[in-house]
């Protein structure tokens, strides 16, 4: 009855199939038997033909038991085999000689799953089926037959045990392509797909050439597979697909780890959609089996939670991988059970590493040397390191066991057969060395690994074994062997930085490895090595500046994609909508304006961000710098040391690492360095928080009051007495390069030691984030030269009708530089967004004195308030903002260079992103600063510029000028305001009440007067000086060129 249902359905599984279901008791391994010697006693007695259709059928019953997803994979095999033999009676080589070839064929093919048997002779077996195939397929008579016993034939070697792996791989890979010479995707579509999965699994298996191009051609052959092989089309090749796909991703070396892990889960669950237990049992626990392996190499979510979900993963795969059933996948899965316990966190430890090595142990009940060589090394490799952390009871013991079950991997785990598991290996032999303080024998193994784990190659292991051989060197004082682990984990994090599209990503892997560059300065350091310190202090600041800056340089001057344009427009939308947000509630005036936040306004507000922080990421995604296009290299001393272009300038470089803080003093010619003991992340930077940036946020008023103290024994925390005295003889301008909260203080008003001196009487000052970034500004510089006297000014003032002070501060450098009407944006009816675009698109130097707000906790929503709405830092730091004419920029507002940097020490304020769009200097400020002060400071420092200083001479003078501004020079000014004021009422006059012409005159003559009452308030106080004290006069720093 079943050949006759295999006969006269034509082999339809839809018919065979449930047949078999029914009949599931009875295929056993008996079945193979019987069928074997009742087939070849019957085609004895049948004549030619007859022999050949029960040959046929038998052929054909089985290629469908072969595929059986139900009963014992392992019987439903052997049942295959045998008929395949029976098949073979017929079908000879002499009279059917192609029949007998494809009889071969399948024959290898059952080989391959074979669970019976040993593994290696049975593959050994398939291949030697395939060359006698292929004997008959030859590529000149059948050359699609010959192409796709090539690709049985690679099917094979990728598995095969005996031999060199290595070779193996290559000459799996070598026949597949040759394969595609014929199977060709217009041709062959099914077979080509076939084919593509095949290479994707010799690709991500390969051991020669580059690891992380074979993976991308890995990851690319099966979406070419995928493109054939659709869920609806081909569900099961779809999801043995998507299964190699996440098997390739999980292996990625190239892009983000935590990202790459995420593709894999959801390559393994969709495949699992397919390969339910009931109908694939094998392919649903092979799932199981990966997607366990995923969640315990999971980065994101909860990491606790990710282990249970595998351990959960494993034991569902035992259910079908029991060791009868399935002996080689249940060997595996238990080597899978027992690396989880390892880094299992719920239980005891010491109850973990009792079910690691039982795990273990099973495993190598299959897995020998003699059998499984490969897997029976890895699995000893697993003993080595859980041996090595069990403290149980005999110390001495379980380190000996640990050492000898390496010494075993390494027996097959050899440099020139399998370098990449020889080197996971050694840095398993180094963690278990360094935790038993053989230090010495843990250095050289974790110098041995580094030999494979370039970082170009390997960035994750050459990160992780780089930080282990510098963290294990520098605990025991040898510093050059530090700097040798540092400097590989260094260049590792950079690659993976590099490879990596998202712009937070980005951000936090700096940040996860930011101690690797605080040991690497602090071993140069301590080994004498000045400059490299240095370098490397550099090398940690901010990089997400660097990258947008690199960006602006890039693609200045060029078209803006269509993509682009399309986020840009969702961008813009969304500021749209909170700007009318904010306008629905401006009358409620429940917060200060000119405060820093440290969150949105309300909920709605704040749903919007998010969705902008979307839209900003994938903006980001299509930056050519984001996506590995271009790469910023950094700068060496001697490179930086061209930036100083005068012999009295010197750069100083702030550097906080967990114990203290350095000082790098660069010069033209030489670089010495200074070191604050003691002064460390929290003794400093926790410090300056504590009691600088908290009481501005919580209690301004206290603060403005406690400004004199706090900067005093900031002094003396940063040692600048012995600084100017020992290093600076003979410098007059000081770059300053700050670091994480450094970047907050107001370094001129900092008290040199000297009677009644700060450090801006002393030296002149001006700011850069980064060594890179000032490089930037002066490639820019370079590139476009500007005649100061045609430099054309613009002013954006007073934008929401309520700082008198910002618009006769406008006022007056209207006078100044003769700037006209249509070059100044004053009060609400002119100062609207797009107005502010079109200016600074237009002139060389903007000047704006209206509101701004720093937001701490979401610094790209800084704004500078506008009549219609905002210009968010992050608006500024998109590609549609390029302003490369933009010489200087003046922020006469409050908190545009207010931020909290993190330990990156990235500083994204609305200061840095003028920076970004194209400006060589701008002139910001660190608080919130008084509005008639303000005003004074600004055309004080404008008379200066005009005088023929630089701009931060110009500061500096401007600074000194209003500390020393006395109420006698204030009562000149109020003077000419009042007759201003006394026109004003002239002009109104002239007018009916309630026309146009009157209004406008009222609207100028009450600013005038809210001036004239700020004035009088001044002029009121006690004090002789009343800007003399540094909350009016030191918010002002200048970024960028002089």
């Amino acid at each position: 009855m079943l050949l006759q249902a295999v006969s006269s359905s034509h082999a339809d599984p839809q018919v065979v199939y449930p047949f078999l279901q029914a009949n599931l008791d009875k295929i056993d391994d008996k079945f193979s038997c019987c069928l074997k010697a009742w087939a070849i006693d019957m085609l004895i007695e049948e004549n030619l033909i007859s022999a050949e259709i029960l040959a046929t059928d038998i052929f054909n019953f089985s290629n469908l038991i072969a595929e059986f997803p139900l009963g014992s994979k392992a019987s439903n095999i052997e049942i295959a085999i045998a008929g395949y033999e029976v098949a073979q009676t017929v079908f000879t080589p002499e009279a059917f000689s192609q029949e007998w070839a494809m009889t071969q064929n399948t024959l290898a093919a059952a080989y391959i799953q074979r669970i019976r048997g040993y593994k290696a002779e049975n593959i050994e077996i398939a291949i030697t089926a395939l060359q006698e195939a292929l004997q008959v397929f030859n590529k000149q008579d059948l050359p699609t037959e010959w192409a796709m016993t090539q690709n049985s034939l690679a099917g094979a070697y990728i598995k095969r045990i005996q031999g060199d792996k290595a070779e193996n791989l290559e000459m799996a890979i070598t026949v597949l392509q040759a394969a595609l010479e014929i199977i060709t995707e217009k041709a062959f579509v099914q077979k080509w797909a076939t084919i593509q999965n095949n290479l994707a699994v010799a690709y991500r298996d390969r051991i020669r050439g580059n690891k992380v191009e074979n993976l991308e051609l890995a990851i690319a052959a099966c979406k070419s597979a995928l493109r054939v092989f659709t869920k609806e089309a081909f569900p099961q090749e779809w999801a043995e697909t998507q299964n190699n796909l996440g098997n390739s991703y999980r292996y990625r070396i190239k892009g983000d780890k935590a990202e790459n892990i995420e593709l894999a889960i959801a390559c393994y669950q969709a495949a699992a959609k397919v390969f339910s237990q009931t109908d694939y049992p094998q392919g649903w626990a092979d799932v199981k089996n990966n997607l366990g392996l995923a969640y315990l190499e999971r980065i994101q979510k909860d990491k606790e939670q990710n282990i249970e979900l595998a351990i959960f993963a494993f034991e569902e795969a035992c259910q079908i991988f029991t060791k009868e059933a399935f002996p080689n996948e249940w060997a595996r899965t238990q080597n899978n059970l027992g690396i989880t316990y390892l880094d299992r966190i719920c239980g005891t430890r010491l109850e973990n590493l009792d079910l690691a090595i039982i795990s273990l142990q099973k495993s190598l009940q299959i897995f020998t040397k003699e059998f499984y060589p490969i897997n029976w090394a890895m699995t000893q490799m697993n003993l080595g390191i859980c041996y090595g952390e069990h403290f149980k009871e005999d110390y001495t013991n379980d380190l000996e066991l640990a050492i000898t079950a390496f010494q075993f991997a390494l027996q097959i785990r050899t440099q020139e057969a399998f370098p990449e598991d020889w080197a996971l290996t050694h840095s398993n032999i180094d963690h278990i060395y360094n935790l038993h303080g053989y230090f010495t024998k843990a250095i050289e193994s974790f110098q041995l690994a580094l030999t494979v784990y370039q970082h170009n190659i390997f960035p994750l292991d050459c990160f992780i074994t780089g930080r282990n051989l510098g963290n294990t060197a520098f605990s025991n004082d040898n510093w050059d062997k530090a700097i040798q682990g540092y400097e590989a984990a260094i260049d590792a994090v950079e690659t993976s930085r590099n490879w990596v599209t998202s712009e937070s990503r980005r951000q936090e892997i700096i940040e996860e490895s930011i101690d690797v560059y605080q040991n690497m300065v602090q071993a140069c350091i301590n080994a004498g090595q000045i400059e490299k310190a240095f370098e490397y202090s550099e090398r940690s600041r901010s990089k997400r500046l660097v990258d947008l800056m690199a960006s602006y340089n890039l693609s200045k001057g060029e078209e803006i994609p269509p993509k682009f344009q399309e986020l840009l427009q969702q961008y813009e939308a969304l500021q749209w909508q909170i700007d009318q947000e904010r306008q629905s509630h401006k009358s409620e005036n429940n917060r200060s304006d000119t405060r820093a936040a440290w969150e949105a306004y309300n909920e709605a507000i704040a749903s919007l961000e998010t969705q902008k922080q979307q839209v900003w990421e994938n903006l980001r995604r299509e930056d050519p710098v984001l996506a590995g296009e271009i790469q910023v290299n950094p700068l060496s001393l001697s490179e930086i040391q061209k930036l100083i272009d005068q012999p009295n300038t010197a750069i100083l470089s702030f550097y906080t690492t967990n114990s203290d803080t350095h000082i790098f003093v660069v010069q033209q010619n030489q670089i010495t360095f200074h070191t604050c003991t003691g002064q460390g992340l929290y003794t400093l930077q926790g410090w300056i928080s504590q009691n600088w940036l908290l009481p501005y946020m919580n209690d301004s008023q206290k603060w403005e009051t406690q400004i004199n103290s706090i900067l005093r024994e900031l002094a003396k925390r940063l040692q600048i007495s012995e600084l100017i005295y020992q290093h600076l003889e003979g410098v007059e301008e000081l770059i300053l390069v700050p670091h994480i909260l450094l970047h907050q203080i107001p370094f001129a008003a900092l008290p040199t030691g000297e009677y009644q001196e700060y450090l801006g009487d002393k030296f002149i000052i001006r700011y850069t984030p980064s060594c890179q970034i000032l490089e930037f500004c002066q490639q820019r510089d370079n590139v476009g030269k500007f005649n100061e006297i045609s430099l054309q000014y613009g002013t954006v003032e007073d934008a929401e009708d309520n700082l008198p002070c910002a618009r006769f501060e406008g006022e007056q450098l209207a006078k100044m530089y003769n700037i006209p009407p249509e070059n100044r944006l004053i009060g609400s009816s002119q100062a609207t967004s797009n107005k502010y675009r079109q200016l600074a698109q237009q002139v060389q130097v903007l000047h704006c004195c209206h509101h701004a707000q720093s937001r701490l906790d979401n610094p790209l929503e800084s704004q500078l308030k506008l009549a219609d709405g905002s210009i968010t830092l992050g608006q500024l730091m998109t590609p549609s903002w390029r302003l490369p004419q933009l010489v200087e920029v003046f922020l006469s507002c409050c908190e545009t260079n207010l931020g909290t940097p993190s330990l990156t020490d990235d500083i994204l304020t609305l200061s840095t992103g003028f920076l970004c769009v194209g400006a060589r200097s701008v002139v910001s400020t660190l608080w919130s600063v008084n509005d008639l002060a303000t005003a004074l400071f600004s055309l004080f420092y404008y008379q200066h510029r005009q005088e023929g200083k630089n701009r931060p001479e110009a500061l500096q003078k401007a600074q000194i000028q209003l500390r020393k501004f006395t109420k006698v020079d204030l009562n000149k000014i109020f003077q000419e305001v009042e007759v201003r004021e006394k026109e004003l009422i002239g002009n109104r006059k002239k007018y009916p009440s309630g026309s146009i012409e009157y209004e406008q005159w009222k609207l100028e003559y009450n600013m005038y007067t809210k001036l004239n009452r700020r004035i009088k308030e001044i002029e009121n106080s006690t004090q002789q000086f009343p800007f003399s004290l540094p909350h009016y006069w030191a918010a002002f720093i200048c970024h960028g060129l002089r």
